[in-house]
């Protein structure tokens, strides 16, 4: 006769079943990843001693059972008395005890460990004896998403190489889904169906409560995506597929995403810059500023293929490394291998990742971290030297200038020693290499020779095929010699030095005007060509002997005149701030004069003037909207300034606290618009504000979409029928009225 314990924390009080504990079910809020510390709230508990019979006989093949020399089960039989936790309020240690061997009609199948949750198995015993901490009445216990998730963080920032646990339980949260859904809700695509024809319209609180449900059971499928094809860069015959996933899926896509992002941000590398919070083209183009002077060698490469060619098995490997939650592995495969239909045929997606899902640019992050620490480790290998010896022209001027005597002598040696570089640019002893990443597209720079160089590229590219299963681009992959010519990167022409740049500059310092020596930097130059290229492309510009000439946009003529100078606007100060940091920004002049020169034209086309000419005496040099005022935008000076567009790290406290802003504005949880009924409450979505306001094809805006586009809403509550009367425009004038009234009071 043997006894062993069971300990309930529920937030709901236990009942008693047959064999064990019965559970609070759903209304638990307790099963998820929540640091119990945290809430101090009164939970009922229970200690269960049972005593279980052995119900015995005699082998019939002379095996014994280990330690007890009978055969079959344990059964359990009565209830003693006596609890074995007498003061959960002062202990919150766990305290393991013995277990016996598992065994199986006869066989021994395992070894002494403790039981998993409240299952029967074992030989007896005493098997743990638990304390909780006493926390404050509350019979349902929730934690916000930020805190979870900054939990989250917290602890992968402490261990670079912590092993996760439970993450079903963060994905599923009610709470998490409700941020990922504020998250992406203005989102334009989340408009645009997938597979079916169900968006993030008619979409409800319960909805949130049954998938929550469906993720922490591990029954949550992702439906099929629907792939279309777009034109790729600028070659109208190129197209690029384009997978949309259902905009439902996205909201669970985005909590993935969110956890995924907690995890693994902390330990990304400073050399990765491709979607990445705080991080961007900018932060890129700084990197190669600031590290590749002195390169004489550059490797441009680009991977084939990259998103279609990731091997889900070496995925889910490395996944594995940092997440050991089962459930939510499977998540992240079938959000992976949920596949596609194309023209009306289902496809399955056994390899690669769509473009179109949330989590395939943080899952491709993931997997070309590999790469990042290969190449980490490899600028550590080819590191030699600690700084480069003195350039023979240099040594020799300098040691004439010791010898001489006469001060115009020594005078003409310096001017002399001002034209020559101080270091040498070829030491052998002094060898460097830098690296950087922006999503599938990476640099490499190398203080080295040619040929060092060729085997770092076969390195790499041996790298990528054992153990990532991807290839190098081999018309994009080059080799350049980066003092001479230019490379191009994100948009941008990168050089190693400058010819035309002085070696000597004069400075003024503490009211003293000196000359010293300048370091030839990288210099980056903005490609006007292509620039003007794009925007021909777009209608701005035609192609006359070899020039670009401005002309007017037609698609352009029925928008208000305010309009059509802040769509140009929007093209000349997105241009402006991308090339923020380039030494040429003055060309950049031509291009945005030419601009205004192609706006002039198209509202010469709108108020039928004929020529530019007249438009610019009618409404000046800036092509001022009469009624609002709005005019071209055009610098007062296109000097270089030399501005990255960086923004400092936000601080984790900082982006949660927007996070739980935006939480609390939501208006998923309140009453319907029109009636103010809690019940069957749904969220009516609409497009772009921006292209609500206009008229579509020559249609009006229904009443509904007016009212949302006039407060520049793209979400509002409404129950279930009035939702579906809105659908079916039988909506009354009252209720019109009464929307119309609400939807101002609306925050």
């Amino acid at each position: 006769m043997l006894s062993y314990y069971e300990t309930g924390i529920k937030t709901l009080p236990p009942g008693l079943g047959r064999n064990t504990l019965v559970g609070s079910g759903d209304e638990s809020q307790l099963r998820g990843p929540v640091n119990l510390e945290n809430f101090w709230r009164v939970t009922s508990y229970m200690n269960r001693i049972t005593k279980l019979t052995l119900s015995a006989c005699l082998p019939l093949d002379g095996n014994f059972i280990s330690g007890i020399r009978l055969f079959k089960s344990w059964i359990p039989t009565s209830m003693y008395r006596v609890p074995i936790v007498t003061d959960l309020r002062h202990s919150n240690k766990l305290v393991n005890g013995k277990q016996r061997s598992k065994y199986d009609n006869g066989v021994n199948v395992g070894t002494l460990r403790s039981p998993k949750e409240r299952k029967l198995y074992g030989c007896g015993g005493f098997v743990r004896k638990l304390g909780f901490r006493c926390f404050s009445s509350n019979s349902i216990i929730t934690a916000k998403a930020s805190d979870s998730l900054k939990e989250l963080k917290k602890v992968n920032s402490k261990n670079l190489k912590h092993v996760n646990d439970k993450l079903i339980h963060i994905v599923s949260s009610q709470e998490v889904l409700i941020l990922a859904y504020e998250l992406i809700k203005s989102n334009p695509g989340n408009t645009t169906r997938g597979s079916n024809s169900k968006t993030l319209d008619k979409l409800s609180p319960d909805w949130f409560k049954k998938t929550s449900k469906t993720l922490l059971a591990g029954r949550f499928k992702f439906k099929p995506a629907r792939r279309t094809y777009i034109p790729k860069g600028m070659d109208k015959n190129k197209k690029r597929p384009l997978t949309i996933s259902s905009p439902r899926d996205k909201v669970v896509q985005q909590a993935i995403y969110l956890v995924l992002n907690a995890i693994y941000e902390p330990s990304f590398l400073d050399s990765s810059h491709g979607s990445r919070p705080n991080r961007g083209n900018h932060t890129a183009l700084k990197s190669i500023k600031q590290n590749f002077t002195g390169v004489k060698w550059c490797i441009e490469a680009d991977i084939n293929n990259n998103f279609p060619s990731i091997s889900h098995n070496v995925l889910l490997k490395l996944l594995k490394r940092r997440a050991s939650c089962s459930k939510f592995l499977a998540l992240v495969k079938n959000s992976m291998k949920a596949g596609y239909f194309e023209d009306g045929k289902f496809f399955e997606s056994n390899v690669g990742l769509f473009q179109g899902n949330v989590i395939s640019p943080i899952l491709n992050n993931i997997y070309l971290h590999e790469l990042d620490v290969f190449m980490e480790n490899l600028c550590a290998e080819f590191k030699k030297g600690a700084k480069r010896r003195k350039s023979p022209d240099y040594r020799r001027i300098s040691y004439l200038m010791s010898k001489e005597t006469d001060n115009d002598s020594i005078r003409k040696l310096r001017r002399q020693l001002w034209t020559v570089d101080s270091k040498d640019p070829l030491d052998p002893n002094f060898k460097r290499l830098h690296y950087v990443r922006y999503v599938d597209d990476f640099v490499i720079g190398v203080v080295g020779s040619r040929e060092e160089t060729v085997k770092i590229q076969e390195r790499v590219r041996l790298f990528l095929l054992d153990n990532l299963k991807l290839t190098l681009n081999q018309e994009k992959t080059l080799i350049t010699q980066f003092s001479k010519d230019f490379i191009s990167f994100l948009g941008t022409l990168i050089k190693g030095t400058w010819e035309k740049e002085k070696r000597v500059r004069l400075i003024r310092k503490n009211g003293v005007n000196r000359k010293v020596r300048v370091t030839s930097r990288v210099v980056l130059h903005a490609p006007i060509k292509k620039i003007f290229e794009k925007a021909t492309d777009g209608g701005f510009f035609f192609k006359r002997s070899g020039e670009f000439v401005p002309t007017k946009v037609g698609r352009l003529i029925n928008l208000d005149h305010a309009d059509i100078v802040g769509y140009y606007n929007s093209v000349i100060k997105g241009t402006l701030n991308y090339y923020s940091f380039v030494n040429n920004r003055k060309s950049l002049g031509s291009f945005v004069h030419g601009l205004k020169w192609s706006c002039a034209r198209t509202l010469a086309l709108k108020y039928k003037l004929r020529f530019a000419s007249k438009v610019f005496r009618r409404f000046g040099g800036k092509l001022k909207c009469p009624d609002t005022q709005k005019e071209v935008f055009i610098p007062k000076t296109f000097k270089a300034i030399k501005i990255f567009g960086c923004k400092e790290p936000i601080p984790d406290d900082v982006l949660f606290k927007k996070w739980n802003n935006k939480y609390t504005k939501s208006n998923l949880f309140k009453v319907c618009t029109i009636c103010g009924s809690k019940d069957d409450i749904e969220m009516h979505h609409v497009r772009k504000i921006r292209d609500l306001k206009r008229k579509v094809e020559g249609k009006e805006m229904d009443w509904f979409t007016q009212q949302l586009a006039a407060v520049n809403r793209k979400q509002a509550p409404l129950c279930s029928s009035h939702h579906k009367a809105l659908h079916a425009n039988k909506l009354t004038l009252e209720e019109r009225q009464l929307f119309n009234r609400k939807l101002k009071l609306l925050k």
